[in-house]
Parts: structure tokens; C-alpha cells; sequence
């Protein structure tokens, strides 16, 4: 799980990483970046863990990218997967675009990636752009 709350006014953004993929910033200038993530235990293995939470700033018109592993894990006939290069490459090549046709565009891909193979994995996208 990944629970982060924005301050519209300031972009400041509190946020919690449970054992989910970090989040990718896209800046502007089409810079992707993980967002640095602690690497707390994933909800529900064990109770009483000491969640840490985390907290940044986005600039304006920053992007935050949120994916589950379906996506970067996401496998075409061959077993060969997705890919954390390909998946930032992707948002590179489409920092222009609104966040709807970002997760678009990496459904399109994933789809062409897999070249028919069957889905093994929930794939999950968010993103949401700061303005």
C-alpha cells in the first residue's frame, strides 16, 4: 500500500509506503525519479510494526506516478518482463501528455509488451499531476 496526502496550496506531500513499488516523479522537463520510500513490511504480515512515514515536496506541474508490480513485472511470451527501464523510459518519452493519457499510454504498452500473454498480475496505475 502506498497512502499519501498533498497539500494542494504547497505541494507538500506526507505520505506512508507499505511494500508497494515507489512512486515515480515526473518533473516538467521530463525527469523521472523514484520517490525515496523507507522500506516498511507490507500491510497485514505482522501486527505492531512501526509504520514510518515520509514526507516531500512537488513542484508545479509535477507528476506522481503510482503502479502496482503488474506493471514493471508485467511478462510477454518469452517470460521477459516489462521492466523498470522500460516503464521510465515511457514516462519520459510522454512527460507532455495529462496524466490520463499517461496511463494510457503504459496500458498501450504493456499490452504490446505482452504480445498476447496472459496477464499473471493485477496492474494498477495512478497518476496525478500537481498544478
Amino acid at each position: 500500500a502506498f497512502l499519501g496526502i498533498l497539500d494542494l496550496k504547497t505541494g507538500h506531500l506526507d505520505y506512508c509506503n507499505a511494500g508497494h513499488n515507489a512512486p515515480l516523479m515526473i518533473d516538467s522537463k521530463g525527469n523521472v525519479s523514484a520517490v525515496d520510500v523507507v522500506p516498511n513490511l507490507p500491510l497485514g504480515l505482522f501486527g505492531g510494526f512501526p509504520y514510518e512515514g515520509q514526507e516531500t515536496k512537488l513542484d508545479r506541474q509535477m507528476m506522481l506516478y503510482m503502479f502496482t508490480d503488474g506493471v514493471n513485472e508485467a511478462e510477454n511470451n518469452d517470460k521477459k518482463l516489462f521492466g523498470d527501464e522500460r516503464l521510465t523510459a515511457l514516462l519520459k518519452l510522454n512527460a507532455s501528455l495529462e496524466p490520463n493519457e499517461i496511463i494510457n499510454e503504459t496500458f498501450a504498452q504493456i499490452k504490446l509488451h505482452a504480445d498476447g500473454a496472459e496477464q499473471s498480475d493485477d496492474i494498477t496505475v495512478m497518476c496525478l499531476k500537481y498544478c
